[in-house]
């Protein structure tokens, strides 16, 4: 008759609405992972939900016997986590374990025939929601994961309506009640829980590649590529001060060595910081880095202070390099100092021999034209000059995608090619240094970055990677020479933006430099990044330092952890003793009649040997009272199914019928 009289799964439109909701809400948590996983994996997730939703009946896997269909599902689950142990090299892992777990969630849906079955695939498909969160945690992520946790939650309701008499809207109705209800409690919780500095959980080998930054090395390409990349790699808020646009060099790693085709670090980590003097008045600000695995830092160029991260997890070398002990592997803010101007009056022998390295037997054509320019009797400062003036009058071009350079690079591009990015140029104008005496090399960082008015802030993206060098002279130390600036200036006065097509670097054609559909697209681009950076801050970077900041605005400079424990159990418990007023009085009025006609029947079922235990709902003991009185099932099945139609389903029309049926019921003893 109902439910409870068969633990397969029930055919009826109950059902079958809470699978399709069931099937909805999986397939809505695993959308998300459809270009981190194998497609392969995905396909088959969806066709083995397709298969369950189409035909449920037919799809049994309950029966203790074996079966074609069980069978080909076992050899086919089989071979799938054989694929993901070979695609991924093992089975634990981010990646490989959400791959298992969307694999695994096809697998039990289709077999989902049971009531245990149900809440075990729902709970999976719960566990799915969280696992997004493993690789994006902006405030689209939340709002369209709430959004599928609503829908798991409407599988919930509509499987327990036993009656059918909630509609679609009734049931999505309640559930986002219920969440939103959930609410309050979350906040007091995410405000107040003890935090712990880094995640709950330690994070697999897997957890941080693909990650987009620079890199420690450069080679012909290496920046370029960051150019299409839109990701922001950091923000700053300025204190007081900007500086001008052509000023923001956003210094990263410093590199030395080559051998003619890549650029590498040098072995600086630990040297004491060379003296720096001052010549500017100071610049703070407060960056917001991105993650980007590697354990360097980003800093105005010349940084005058070691932020301050914790003992011994930060550090300036000699050449300037903000390094940290470990890779930066979560958001994290820090407060900097820096001068635009300075002066840098150190060289030992360690760097004077490392800034005048170069590879054997190579740049020859480049070292003729080094010589003939020493031969003309210029200095130091005029060679510098004359190679600025090379670069900017000799139809050297700027461009994203420069011809494919072989064997001698430098050369090549300085006599054949002409073409080429910022590390071109960076590289061939250290080499020409190095050749005339001159110590040099290459900073990697940031150049520019967008201001929002929005935020009042500003934003340096990925594409705004930069490669300049710095060269020593002897009255001025370590100078900064940007060669890329000879060629085009526009890149360091305005911006990549103003010296690439807006397309190439993410901006529609249709929206031409200076119109108001573009100046509208950069209204929406700036209040969306302000929004975002309100949650990075707020909600993402809420660790132990911000939760203290937080909770000093309201007087608890010093609190332990008992404290706050203690304090969540002040303001939760009034919630829930709210929530609980609120489900009593939601009681039908009739409740205590119908409760005490159910127990008149348990005693009559007591009588007979069979008592309900405390703990024991309604099915479960008409289950278990029909187990050992199978001559009294129907009778049982029928009372229970009006009860609780009354009791949870408010359908007070039945409670004639109910009255009538314990009155008949009179079970033998015997």
């Amino acid at each position: 008759m109902t439910r409870i009289m068969n633990s397969r799964w029930p055919e009826n439109n109950t059902s079958l609405n809470s699978l399709y909701c069931l099937g909805a809400g999986l397939t809505m948590s695993v959308l998300p992972h459809v270009q981190r996983i194998p497609g392969w994996i995905i396909v088959l997730f969806l066709v083995l939900t397709i298969w369950k939703l189409y035909s449920p009946s037919q799809v049994n896997l309950t029966e203790r016997k074996f079966s074609i269909t069980r069978i080909f599902l076992f050899i086919l689950m089989v071979i799938g986590i054989i694929g993901i142990y070979f695609h991924f090299g093992t089975i634990v892992g981010r990646n490989a374990g959400v791959s298992l777990l969307v694999l695994l969630a096809g697998f039990k849906i289709i077999e989902t025939s049971q009531e245990r079955d149900f809440y075990v695939t729902c709970f999976l498909g719960y566990f799915l929601v969280v696992t997004t969160f493993l690789y994006t945690q902006t405030i689209g992520t939340a709002i369209y994961m709430s959004c599928t946790v609503l829908v798991m939650t409407l599988s919930l309701l509509t499987y327990n309506d036993y009656q059918q008499k909630l509609s679609y809207k009734a049931s999505s109705k309640i559930a986002a009640t219920l969440l939103l209800q959930s609410i309050p409690v979350m906040l007091i919780l995410f405000v107040l829980f003890p935090r712990i500095s880094g995640p709950l959980w330690g994070m697999p080998d897997d957890a941080h590649t693909g990650l987009t930054g620079i890199d420690d090395e450069m080679s012909p390409g290496s920046i370029s590529q960051l150019i299409l990349s839109n990701k922001v790699a950091f923000r700053v808020d300025f204190k007081d001060t900007q500086p001008e646009k052509s000023q923001l060099y956003w210094r990263g790693p410093v590199l030395w060595y080559t051998d003619g085709k890549k650029w590498t670090r040098g072995e600086s980590d630990y040297l004491d910081a060379a003296p720096l003097q001052t010549m500017s008045d100071p610049v703070a600000y407060t960056v917001t880095l991105e993650p980007h695995n590697q354990k360097w830092l980003y800093a105005l160029d010349m940084p005058g202070q070691n932020p301050e991260l914790g003992p011994d997890q930060s550090w300036i070398t000699s050449d300037f390099q903000l390094l940290t002990q470990k890779p930066i592997r979560q958001r994290i803010r820090y407060e900097m100092i820096s001068y635009p101007e300075y002066k840098i009056s150190g060289l030992n022998n360690d760097e004077l021999q490392k800034s005048l390295q170069l590879p054997r037997q190579q740049h020859g054509r480049t070292k003729r034209l080094i010589h003939q320019w020493k031969k003309e009797g210029l200095s130091k400062k005029q060679i510098i000059k004359r190679a600025l003036k090379l670069f900017s009058e000799d139809k050297f071009y700027y461009t994203l995608n420069p011809p494919l350079l072989e064997n001698d690079r430098v050369d090549q591009f300085l006599f054949e090619t002409k073409q080429g990015f910022c590390e071109h140029y960076a590289s061939t104008f250290v080499v020409m240094m190095r050749l005339a005496g001159i110590p040099a090399r290459i900073v990697l960082g940031y150049q520019g970055g967008e201001y929002n008015p929005v935020g009042d802030y500003f934003v340096v993206h990925q594409r705004n990677a930069h490669a300049w060098t710095e060269v020593w002279i002897k009255e001025q130390g370590w100078t900064r020479v940007d060669p890329t600036a000879a060629v085009s200036p526009l890149r360091v006065i305005e911006g990549i933006e103003s010296a690439l097509p807006g397309n190439i670097i993410g901006i529609p054609l249709m929206f031409s430099r200076n119109s108001l559909t573009r100046q509208l697209w950069r209204r929406l681009n700036y209040s969306w990044d302000a929004v975002n950076n309100q949650w990075n801050q707020w909600v993402i970077s809420y660790g132990p330092k911000r939760q203290k900041a937080f909770l000093a605005q309201f007087g608890l400079q010093k609190i332990d952890w008992s404290s706050m424990i203690f304090l969540i159990i002040i303001f939760i418990v009034p919630i829930l003793i709210y929530l609980a007023f609120v489900l009593l009085k939601s009681t039908p009025e009739n409740g205590e009649p119908v409760k005490r006609l159910y127990i008149k029947f348990c005693k009559k079922l007591a009588r007979c040997g069979i008592h309900h235990v405390a703990h024991e709902g309604p099915v479960d003991f008409a289950k278990r009272a029909a187990l050992k009185r199978g001559d009294l099932s129907q009778q049982i099945y029928n009372i229970t199914d009006i009860y609780i139609a009354i009791r949870y389903g408010s359908n007070n029309a039945q409670i004639p019928s109910l009255q009538e049926h314990v009155r008949s019921f009179r079970p033998s003893t015997n």
